[in-house]
């Protein structure tokens, strides 16, 4: 009996502690469901819903309409979106002076022209949401192209194209192709497109409902986001005439420039269905090709260095391939060496005194002053040395090329006598010429009668070489290398077609990972043909330059002056293997594509040897 008591007040508890957890656990679950409610997830199991985003034709606004005026525009479709990259999906042709608002509520997308926006009379706009809008599920794209005119028609017709690289021939994504209605040169400069477009990732574009008119076509990466070229770091590129639209169906250029026949251009009348919204065609299409390039910048000193006796570095903004350097002669021996954007100017005189370098920029010139009380102090701690510690050519040597040694300081001369060539592990000495390389002369080219597999040392014993500033070796030097097999290389006969005998051109042999293996400037033959012997084994590509200004070189375009850039065509070669001959015929086509897999420039021969 006096248990009875306790036992019940147990299962009290007991009751309550249950009450509670089922209370808590039926609130998890109310607010589990409240929250599945109000945020769509994707479903798990079943096949994957590939199926995009529908428009709700019923309660959006209403797609190809004419008479436009300002007004929110409302895309409502048949499930939860989301809205990513707006900024640089949603592209609105012409553009609009104001940024628009575009945002996301629940299952419909708001397009709102800024207040300040005036759309321009008896024009068809085309709002292109690209890969915007999304479902929620599978990120399925819904492609939507909203069309109004604000005359009483819509325009329908078309231009579409590629941008390529001007070098390269390669694709350029993220371009800018922009039309527009004045023809003026400066346009490009000052005003915002009549029409544009965006290139895609193969580099294609196209811009649609366009009026009929006389167009000037250009291409654009935009750095600085305003439509118009006024960055020298922007990439651009230009037709050389006009393009003209007309009521039927095709375009056609005004020009009489030599390059166009290069130029194919078409265009189509697109036919809308308002069931889906979205523009078909079946006509054929061709298109235009634009080669974008980057304007050459001009020339400066961006910094100089002359606080080292004997060698005063300048370094500019780019390649100075083209700079003018004069300096005051006093009797001094000097020359220029350059690598990449620097200019070594070294020097060197008997009675130290300080003059001054000049640098041409413009109408102005840069004055770089040279002191005086530096000679002393480098002589007394200067060395003359190889400039890698293990000067051994990493790369087996090829039977007929020489051995190269670069150095710290150009070298002035060298003591045969001093210089002793070992052939073999026997060490028995061999004949060897030596000399200094005439572009950069702080390079030892060492040259014999290599044979084959065989391995050589050179040995230069203290004082065999001298500087331009008196110093010699202080130690003994010693580089060795082996030399290859010639079965161990392949040949290659190269030919180049269809050249024009008064043009000049620059051929270039590249291997595979671009490096540079041969070049050739040649002018004045319609065909250019070279065997190349000792190529160690590499899949080639071979690379013409139309030397247009023959300045050996290529030599990008230009807007304001009218120049395009040099044409470029690349041919890859089959595979150059061990022991084998390769014969090569490329015909110069500047405008195919580079590397194109089409089929090969050359065939394999039977092998040289070991037949």
């Amino acid at each position: 009996m006096n248990g009875e008591p306790h036992n019940n007040c147990n299962l009290l508890k007991f009751a309550k502690a249950i009450n509670f957890l089922l209370t808590r656990f039926f609130a998890f679950l109310l607010t589990f469901y409240l929250i599945g409610c109000a945020n769509p997830i994707a479903p798990t199991g079943g096949p994957k819903d590939e199926t995009p985003p529908k428009l709700d034709t019923q309660n959006s606004t209403r797609n190809m309409q004419i008479r436009f005026e300002k007004k929110d525009i409302v895309l409502t479709f048949d499930e939860w979106v989301e809205l990513k990259d707006a900024f640089n999906q949603v592209v609105v042709s012409p553009p609009l002076e104001f940024r628009p608002t575009i945002e996301r509520k629940k299952k419909a997308i708001h397009f709102k022209f800024n207040e300040k926006e005036k759309l321009r009379d008896s024009a068809t706009y085309v709002v292109n949401f690209g890969e915007a809008i999304k479902d929620l599920t599978e990120g399925n794209v819904a492609p939507i192209v909203f069309v109004f005119s604000t005359g009483d028609f819509i325009d329908s017709l078309s231009v579409e194209g590629e941008v390529m690289d001007a070098y390269t021939a390669e694709p350029v994504k993220d371009v800018l192709f922009m039309l527009y209605e004045n023809l003026a040169d400066s346009v490009f400069h000052t005003d915002r497109p009549f029409y544009f477009a965006r290139t895609d990732e193969s580099g294609k574009f196209k811009v649609s409902n366009m009026k009929s008119g006389k167009f000037k076509a250009v291409a654009l990466i935009d750095e600085n986001l305003n439509y118009r070229f006024d960055n020298e770091a922007e990439k651009i590129a230009f037709l050389d005439s006009a393009i003209i639209l007309n009521g039927v169906e095709k375009i056609k250029i005004d020009s009489t420039s030599e390059l166009l026949d290069s130029i194919n251009i078409d265009s189509t009348k697109f036919d809308y269905s308002l069931a889906n919204q979205q523009p078909s065609t079946n006509n054929k299409k061709q298109s235009i090709t634009l080669k974008l390039f980057e304007e050459e910048k001009q020339l400066y000193l961006r910094d100089d260095d002359a606080a080292t006796y004997g060698k005063v570095k300048l370094t500019f903004n780019r390649d100075p391939y083209d700079a003018v350097v004069a300096f005051d002669s006093i009797g001094q021996f000097t020359f220029l060496e350059k690598e990449l954007d620097t200019l070594a100017f070294w020097y060197a005189m008997e009675t130290e005194m300080p003059f001054n370098i000049y640098v041409q920029r413009d109408t102005s010139v840069d004055t770089v002053e040279v002191g005086s009380g530096l000679r002393k102090s480098f002589l007394e701690k200067a060395k003359l040395r190889p400039e890698k510690k293990n000067p051994s050519n990493s790369s087996v040597l090829t039977p007929e090329n020489a051995f190269e040694w670069m150095f710290n300081h150009p070298i002035s001369g060298f003591g045969k006598s001093m210089v002793t060539l070992f052939e073999d592990s026997v060490k028995t000495s061999a004949l060897v010429e030596l000399g200094i390389d005439s572009i950069q002369k702080r390079k030892l080219k060492v040259e014999a009668k290599w044979k084959e597999g065989l391995r050589y040392e050179l040995e230069i014993l203290p004082g065999g070489l001298i500087d331009i500033f008196g110093l010699s070796n202080e130690d003994t030097l010693r580089a060795d290398w082996n030399v290859g097999l010639e079965k161990d290389f392949g040949t290659l006969t190269l030919r180049v077609n269809d050249l024009l005998p008064d043009t000049s051109y620059v051929i270039r042999l590249l291997a595979k990972n671009e490096s540079l293996f041969k070049e050739f400037k040649i002018s004045g033959a319609s065909v250019f043909e070279a065997k190349l012997k000792f190529l160690p084994p590499d899949t080639y590509s071979v690379e013409i330059i139309e030397d247009l200004d023959a300045n050996g070189r290529w030599t990008t375009g230009n807007y304001d002056l009218k120049r395009q850039p040099e044409r470029v065509h690349r041919a890859t070669i089959e595979e150059v293997r061990a022991n084998w001959e390769v014969d090569a015929e490329v015909r110069f086509n500047p405008l195919s594509k580079a590397r194109s897999p089409a089929p090969p420039a050359s065939s394999p021969q039977t092998p040289e040897r070991g037949r």
